[in-house]
């Protein structure tokens, strides 16, 4: 993927958007670009998550 993509709203006054190389969160509006996360760091990101919550499926 190397197109950008439009904000789009997560929940809890946190957006998501893409550059092609990184997902930068942010946050109260979507202007507010808080946090880059490059393809590794996001990858972190989902194993620690899956870590404290599970899998998606396990969570039915």
């Amino acid at each position: 993927m190397s197109e950008s993509h439009q904000d789009t709203y997560l929940g809890d006054g946190v957006y998501a958007s893409y550059d092609g190389y990184q997902i930068w969160l942010a946050v109260n509006h979507h202007t507010n670009k808080q946090i880059a996360l490059e393809p590794s760091v996001m990858r972190a990101l989902l194993v620690y998550a899956e870590k404290v919550w599970g899998s998606p499926k396990e969570q039915s």
